[in-house]
Order: C-alpha cells, then sequence, then structure tokens
C-alpha cells in the first residue's frame, strides 16, 4: 500500500500562522489524515480560516479527501481560539448548572462557531472524573460522580455532532485516576481492574452517544497491563473495543509530550498504531522539527515492514477514511 494512504494515519500540528514550505511540502508528499490546531494558529481567526483553506486545498489535491481539522476548545481554562471568537463555558460550570439542554445547546452553539472557521473536530468532551489534587484537570470535568459527568459527556456530544462536527472523548480510560500532568511526564495509577470501572462508565456513555472519536491518555497501570495506554492492545482492543463496543477512531494524545519523550518518535508512532490507536497525534511542541519530512517519511516506511497485518493497516485505514468523508459536507472550502 501507497505512503499516501498510510500518512493518513497520523494527525499533525503546525508550527505558525501560515505553512512554511517545509510543512507545504511534506503535506504534498506524506498527506496526514488529520491536523491539529493550537493557541499559535489560532492568534486570529481570520488567519486561522486562512490556514485551514490552504490545508484542506493540498489535502484535496494530494488524497482526494479532506483533514480532520481538529481544536482543544473546551471552554473554561482550555481554549485555543481567544481573540475574536465568542467565550462559551467550560465542563465544570456546566456540571455544575446540572441542566442536560444547557450543556447540548451550548456545545452545538460551539460546534457552530468551529465550522464557521473550517474547524470540524473538538477535541472535547473531557469524560475524566474530578480529581481534587489533580495537576492538569483543574476546573475541566463535569464532576466527580460518574453518573452526573456520564449524562453530561452525553449531552455534550450530541450537542457537537448535531451539526456535523465530530466530537472526541478524552482521555481514556479517565484522568482522574491519577493526579501528575502527562505533559511533565508519566502518571502512575495503582488501581486494579475493577477499581477502574466507574472511571469508564463516562466513556460507555460517550460510546452510547456515537462519539466518533476516543482520545487515549498517557496513563500506565502496572497492575492491569505493564505497557501504558496508547501501547497497549489490552486497553484499546479488549477494553475499549471489545468491552465498550467503541466502533470509531482511537487517536493518542499527543505524543510529543514528556511522557513518552525518552523514545524515538517514529517508533513510539509506530508502536502506537501497532497496538490499536487508529491515529498518531503529533503536535510538535517539544520537538517542533522545522521539517517534518524525515518523521512522516521514517513512519511510512516503518509502518509498511512493522509486523502489522495488512488486512489490521486496511481496518484502520478505513476508519479514518469513513470519518473524512462524513465531514466532507461540513465543510465550506467548496463554496
Amino acid at each position: 500500500m501507497s505512503e499516501r494512504e498510510i500518512s493518513q494515519l497520523l494527525m499533525l500540528g503546525v508550527v505558525g500562522e501560515e505553512l512554511t514550505e517545509f510543512e507545504r511540502s511534506a503535506w504534498q508528499r506524506y498527506p496526514p489524515g488529520g491536523v491539529i490546531l493550537f493557541s499559535r494558529n489560532c492568534i486570529d481567526p481570520h488567519k486561522t480560516r486562512a490556514l485551514v483553506d490552504e490545508l484542506q486545498e493540498i489535502s484535496i489535491k494530494s488524497s482526494g479527501l479532506p483533514l480532520i481539522v481538529a481544536v482543544d476548545q473546551e471552554g473554561g481554562p482550555v481554549v485555543r481560539l481567544k481573540a475574536g471568537f465568542p467565550d462559551f463555558p467550560g465542563a465544570k460550570i456546566l456540571g455544575a448548572d446540572a441542566d442536560l439542554e444547557k450543556t447540548r445547546t451550548t456545545a452545538q452553539a460551539l460546534a457552530k462557531a468551529l465550522l464557521e472557521i473550517g474547524i470540524n473536530c473538538n477535541l472535547a468532551p473531557v469524560a475524566d472524573l474530578f480529581q481534587p489534587a489533580s495537576r492538569v484537570l483543574r476546573d475541566r470535568c463535569f464532576g466527580e460522580n460518574p453518573e452526573l459527568v456520564a449524562g453530561q459527556v452525553k449531552a455534550y456530544i450530541k450537542g457537537l455532532q448535531s451539526c456535523g462536527m465530530a466530537a472526541c472523548v478524552k482521555h481514556f480510560p479517565g484522568h482522574g485516576t491519577v493526579v501528575e500532568d502527562s505533559h511533565k511526564m508519566l502518571p502512575v495509577s495503582h488501581l486494579g481492574r475493577s477499581e477502574l470501572a466507574p472511571h469508564l462508565i463516562p466513556f460507555a456513555a460517550a460510546i452510547a452517544a456515537d462519539v466518533k472519536i476516543m482520545m487515549a491518555a498517557h496513563l500506565k497501570f502496572p497492575a492491569i497491563d505493564s505497557r501504558s495506554v496508547p501501547f497497549s492492545p489490552l486497553f484499546l482492543n479488549e477494553i475499549a473495543r471489545l468491552e465498550l463496543g467503541f466502533s470509531g477512531l482511537i487517536i493518542s494524545d499527543d505524543l510529543d509530550m514528556a511522557a513518552v519523550a525518552d523514545l524515538p518518535l517514529v517508533q513510539v508512532m509506530v508502536e502506537g498504531v501497532k497496538a490499536g490507536l487508529d491515529m498518531a497525534l503529533w503536535g510538535r511542541n517539544l520537538k517542533p522539527v522545522a521539517d517534518p519530512e524525515p518523521v512522516l517519511d521514517g513512519f511510512c516506511q516503518n509502518m509498511q515492514n512493522c509486523g502489522l497485518s495488512k488486512e489490521l493497516l486496511q481496518v484502520k485505514m478505513a476508519r479514518v477514511k469513513c470519518l473524512r468523508k462524513d465531514i466532507m459536507s461540513e465543510l465550506k472550502i467548496y463554496g
């Protein structure tokens, strides 16, 4: 299978408000399936829109399919679009209000605002259970009670996806199991399998709401598996797919984080996809790498010789293609 087919198993970051020549060349040769936008790309909504339009033009010409254009626009403390973009309440406020209709309509309004800029995937909602000592959750959670969080998660997903926006539930199987920040280290939880069950309830609700994407967290549960979640067939296949019944896209949390920074980037990408990820996310934050092409080339070459069967690789590519086709009608680049 071709490198252009394999490269769609990647979601990549862009270093600035405009594409560099290195990035433009790399995108044309190895068209990824998605792009993730950060604050550095979202200083001005009009420039963000221009960047998205150029990326989509390259994607259509290179692969015949539009990009999944993703952003962390949770509301509350985690937003990438600020100046010139509407302000929406985050999970903490929505969870405290306990009004599911308000949660649904808030997510719906947010989706419409993002679609105006060409963004078709919100990396939300957060389904983690609130952990008071957490260094990463803070005001990003709907609450502590699994059933309350489950209801909020379901309503939020319905609001986003009713407009054609792909929702991404995160961070599977729950950052509420730890207090450390995976941007700075690999958090370790000592929960056993039965103790993990309450944290899975909101993710089961997300799946019941037909969420399109699930993000695998950089977490390790030694009592359950020796491998951390993005590299664990047990978590990604047995729990997420077989036990919970998820049939959508599984994407990693950013592979450019301290939790996996001690390993070669290409190796991390390939091992994650082999384990059960459908897309590897490289935000290009810790390792921006001016020219991403060698990394993309290394990923495509190694994926063809990693021992993963052609059939399994095709299943992953089919999931990515299915979502890209689903969002095609929502993009405004054709108008």
